[in-house]
């Protein structure tokens, strides 16, 4: 019964709304034949700019029609000497006319281009007896005023305009508007269709302030800006501009840094490819070897670009990634073994530990070793520096504090039962360490205090051989694992299983400043299995980086880049980053012997991993003897070989050639 009665209720309820609407909408066809042509024209422009989305939409499918010429030319007529207004359409449909050649069959007048209210008023006053019977609406005069200014029609002008904006619904919005356009003469369509034009193609991005065009664009996507560049000059100016992609750059988080000077697009540009190359495991890799030992430890300085790696021999080589495709600078000698750990510290200040018990302060630019201290009595697997201090950890299970500037012990700190293979910091106030002992502590850096033990590997026995903490978070590899803690509560947050083997090193970056792991972590990893792999913990996604060929000992992980070592005696770099300059195609013609002839494209890119069949097939024609040659001329001194020409082109594992013709003689 309840249910019965709710429901008649609804019923006569939409009965009496639609009784309402059918009663005031013949109200407004009777206000609509009692006013004169100026009153509809004030009431078509202040209705006009009440219409929302849906209703323009609506309008401007409608009146769409009216630009045809058929309509300008029947306006033309009724109108006397009132000349269309310009806009896009009719432009473009004169363009065709004029190319077409048949301008000369249809009556076109000259267009009217009104920017301004002072382009409004001027065409009014050039043709003040023909826009007489338009007073009052877009073209105000003295007299429309004392007509708009009536009490009768500004009452009816609000009680109409109220139901409008209050009381209809979007159907009822257009079932009026149509009923309206149904009953205009020439003249009001006419008027209604500027008034749509002036409002429709207004350019608010010159017209309007600049801040307030800045927070418009604002809310455009990053493809939309560059959409909408390319509508006009004044428009590019101003979409290009470095003030409009601060904005962008600030809502999408892009990093500041720009060594290279770029403009804000270019740099939001690589950004966006930078982070699209990381999500689908895209890099360019860079190989360096420069010596016929292991390479256990990497350090990587990015304000300077260059690389220090430890070497199985004692051996310290500097790498320099600024100078063009990189290169060795200085080979550091002092250690008399293994070189387990490399840090930048200040400039040119390199420091490093040995399986000798020292740690050694190097001036790289002057090449030469400026103090030697004696630290621990066993092999020095870590060190980590900040501020002027050094932490070191030894086989002799003991973490040491130093002071750079005294070469003294700060502060010792005991607890492991092993050895201790790898140390980082929490802030400025805690230091971790990880052990043989299968444990992860937490230290006070000042009191030396252990403030936490971490069991690791409960189930999984194996020594604590890497570490890295991020943003309240450590993540630690003891065989083929790696678990993530949190660490002011020593809660396992996360374990990761991936590699075939043990691994020797792992790097955790948060690097959005978030607190949650789940939210832009990247895991970096490398292994004995000879392989590198990062995750992506917020996807769960992992991308695996092959081409070592012997175990990777250190990875480092910049936004930018993967930085690695190996036992293949090799450094690699994997670059995410955009390349500077873009592929580079060319055309090769090569003969090919009997009768045949060769056409390739030569396509460098490089974002290619690999020598492609194509390309060792094109590596081959250069590398056999030339028996025939065909020549160019052109040249003052003769002919010049064309093949021989081809040794300007730079070939490399990054070249792909594809054949695009072949003729036969």
């Amino acid at each position: 019964q309840h249910y019965y009665i709710t429901n008649n209720l609804r019923m006569v309820s939409t009965l009496e709304n639609n009784v309402k609407f059918d009663t005031q909408k013949s109200v407004v066809k009777e206000l609509m034949e009692q006013w004169t042509n100026s009153c509809r024209k004030v009431f078509l422009e202040k209705l006009l700019s009440k219409c929302g989305g849906s209703q323009l939409e609506f309008l401007f499918s409608v009146t769409e029609p009216l630009h045809h010429r058929g309509f300008i030319y029947s306006a033309q007529h009724h109108l006397k000497e009132c000349p269309p207004i310009s806009t896009p359409s009719s432009r473009h449909e004169a363009l065709l006319f004029a190319l077409e050649n048949v301008s000369e069959k249809f009556y076109r007048p000259k267009s009217a281009v009104l920017k301004s209210q002072d382009d409004i008023d001027k065409l009014i006053k050039e043709n003040s007896s023909v826009y007489s019977v338009l007073s009052g609406g877009l073209f105000k005069t003295n007299k429309s005023k004392k007509t708009v200014s009536s009490k009768k029609l500004q009452k009816e002008l609000s009680s109409v305009l109220t139901w409008y904006e209050s009381q209809w619904s979007d159907s009822e919005k257009l079932d009026i508007l149509y009923v309206i356009l149904c009953g205009l003469s020439v003249h009001e369509l006419y008027h209604a269709t500027l008034i749509l034009n002036l409002r429709r193609y207004r350019d608010f991005v010159t017209k309007l302030p600049l801040d307030l065009s800045l927070t418009i664009l604002s809310y455009l996507t990053p493809k939309d800006i560059v959409n909408a560049s390319e509508v006009c000059k004044d428009w590019h100016e101003i979409c290009t501009s470095n003030l409009t992609w601060n904005i962008k750059c600030a809502q999408h988080a892009v990093p500041p840094h720009n060594p290279e000077g770029l403009g804000q697009q270019e740099l939001f540009k690589n950004n966006v490819l930078l982070k699209e190359n990381w999500r689908n495991g895209r890099c360019r890799v860079n190989c360096f070897s420069g010596s016929q030992h292991k390479m256990v430890s990497v350090a990587y300085d990015m304000k300077t670009g260059k690389i220090a790696t430890g070497m199985i021999n004692g051996e310290i080589k500097i790498w320099n990634l600024a100078k063009s495709g990189g290169a060795l600078i200085a080979t550091l000698v002092s250690h008399s073994k293994s070189v387990w750990g490399v840090e930048w510290f200040k400039g040119n200040c390199l420091i490093s530990c040995s399986s000798d018990g020292t740690i050694k302060i190097w001036n790289v630019k002057k090449g030469l070793c400026q103090k030697s201290i004696e630290a621990h009595e066993g092999k020095i697997w870590a060190i980590k520096c900040d501020s002027d201090v050094i932490f070191s950890g030894s086989d002799d299970k003991l973490i040491k504090c130093w002071d750079i500037k005294r070469c003294e012990v700060v502060q010792t700190y005991l607890g492991h039962n092993g050895s201790v293979f790898c140390l980082d910091l929490n802030g400025s106030d805690q230091l971790l360490s990880g052990s043989a002992d299968k444990t992860v502590r937490v230290w006070n850096r000042v009191s030396g205090e252990c403030l936490r033990s971490i069991w690791v590997t409960h189930t999984n026995p194996g020594w604590v051989m890497g570490m890295s903490v991020s943003q309240g978070h450590v993540a630690c590899c003891h065989n083929d694992k790696v678990t993530i803690y949190h660490i002011n509560t020593g809660v396992l947050v996360k374990t990761v299983q991936s590699h075939s083997d043990t691994i020797e090193s792992v790097q955790m970056d948060m690097g959005n400043g978030s607190h949650n792991l789940h939210t832009g972590t990247t895991l970096v990893t490398s292994s004995k299995d000879k392989t590198i792999h990062y995750w992506e913990l917020d996807r769960d996604v992992l991308h695996k980086l092959e081409g070592h060929k012997d175990t990777v000992y250190d990875v480092i992980c910049t936004p930018t880049r993967i930085v690695s070592v190996s036992a293949d005696c090799s450094l690699k770099i994997w670059k995410f980053a955009a390349p500077n300059n873009p592929s580079i195609r060319r055309k090769a013609l090569i003969s090919g012997g009997l009768g045949q002839l060769f056409l390739y494209e030569y396509h460098y890119d490089e974002n290619v991993q690999y020598e492609s069949e194509e390309t060792q097939l094109y590596k081959k024609h250069l590398s056999r003897k030339l028996r025939q040659r065909t020549k160019i001329s052109g040249s003052s001194n003769g002919s010049r070989d064309l093949l021989s020409s081809l040794s300007d082109m730079t070939m490399s594992s990054a070249s792909t050639i594809t054949p695009v013709e072949i003729a036969s003689h």
